[in-house]
């Protein structure tokens, strides 16, 4: 597989995280049953924890399925989004990986490997993007190393 390749599937990879994250909070509002005691911790600083997550995933999936835009962010802004996708891929293969176990032989079990499939895939991109070709110099030149 090229690197292209690999950044463009890791990009879609993040994508659909995206979306299952996206479409997990739209069916837990569509679907929360009222209780008659009120949530005292608030959905505040949960919220703001995925939008953080879809955030960076967003961002990180475009460095990674756009070429022009990875050779115009400075490598530590590079550095930092896709170290902080990479460490976030990781902890979602941790969980579905352990969720896997504990299942057994279960449809659940065949959904969390496949997460970590894409997980991993995800994770090796963001690896490869931060290997990409440097964008500009301090002084504003491109350059061709690596």
């Amino acid at each position: 597989m090229t690197s292209l390749s690999l950044r463009r599937a890791g990009a879609s990879v993040l994508v659909l995280e995206v979306c299952y994250l996206l479409l997990l909070q739209l069916a837990s509002v569509l679907l929360a049953v009222d209780s008659p005691e009120p949530d005292r911790s608030g959905p505040g600083a949960f919220l703001a924890v995925m939008a953080a997550a879809v955030v960076l995933l967003l961002w990180a999936a475009a460095l990674l399925g756009l070429p022009a835009l990875m050779k115009r962010v400075p490598r530590w802004t590079r550095a930092v989004v896709l170290v902080g996708t990479a460490a976030l891929q990781l902890y979602v293969v941790r969980g579905a990986a352990a969720n896997a176990l504990d299942q057994g032989l279960e449809p659940d079990a065949v959904l969390n490997a496949l997460m970590v499939l894409c997980a991993l895939v995800a994770t090796a991109a963001c690896v490869r993007g931060l290997r990409a070709p440097a964008g500009r110099t301090p002084t504003g030149s491109r350059t061709a190393e690596g």
